[in-house]
């Protein structure tokens, strides 16, 4: 929605210069945000529109939202923490089967994954750390090589073979020790016969998703 704010606040020392209603950047920011701008002035008290006119009023507070997009008017959030193409909108609703979708990622990405999620399992016996893991440095590094129309669908491709990798170890280490149960130490070695080409081959599409095929041939969705 576009608005003509350039006079909105000014004051004889107004520092803010006008802004381009037109770009990119003010329409992703405008359509995010400005309704919540304008319910949060409705709300004001006179004392508090007063500051807020004199602190640049709308223009000030359009400008700073439009920090957190890029020039192509993508999120990227506080600093660009956020990887273009990666923002699925304030409440992650946006269309998901837009980037849900399984499509190729290069064996160097899926390698490098393997490999994190070995060193984490045997790091912590088995159990998801959130305080410990490098998951999201190997995820941006593959999202900021790859064209940003494939970043949110190869991040979601990479993350079905996360859960598939780690399943097997589970496997792998309950097989050998029926008894073990995650947390509880475990002999390393039991794993050396897991391999990102091991589990891959036990692997077929299904819908969204990448399951594992049964010894008939059909497919089995092990979640753990």
């Amino acid at each position: 929605m576009a608005m003509n704010i350039s006079g909105f606040g000014a004051g004889n020392n107004y520092p803010y210069k006008s802004i381009d209603t037109n770009s990119k950047q003010y329409k992703a920011a405008a359509d995010e945000y400005l309704d919540a701008v304008i319910a949060e002035e409705a709300m004001m008290t006179p004392e508090q529109k007063m500051m807020y006119v004199l602190l640049g009023g709308r223009e000030a507070h359009m400008r700073n939202v439009m920090g957190n997009f890029n020039s192509d008017g993508d999120f990227i959030g506080p600093s660009g923490v956020v990887v273009p193409g990666m923002y699925h909108g304030r409440d992650g609703a946006v269309d998901r089967s837009t980037w849900q979708q399984l499509i190729d990622v290069s064996d160097d990405a899926r390698q490098k994954m393997f490999d994190n999620v070995k060193r984490e399992f045997i790091q912590e016996n088995g159990i998801s750390n959130g305080d410990t893991t490098k998951r999201s440095k190997i995820f941006r590094e593959y999202q900021l090589s790859v064209k940003k129309e494939d970043r949110a669908k190869g991040t979601w491709t990479l993350q079905q073979y996360e859960g598939k990798y780690r399943s097997a170890m589970y496997a792998a280490v309950k097989a050998a020790n029926p008894k073990w149960e995650p947390g509880q130490p475990f002999d390393p070695g039991i794993l050396d016969s897991v391999t990102r080409e091991s589990v891959e081959s036990t692997l077929v599409k299904s819908g969204n998703t990448l399951v594992k095929k049964t010894s008939s041939g059909s497919t089995l969705d092990m979640k753990i």
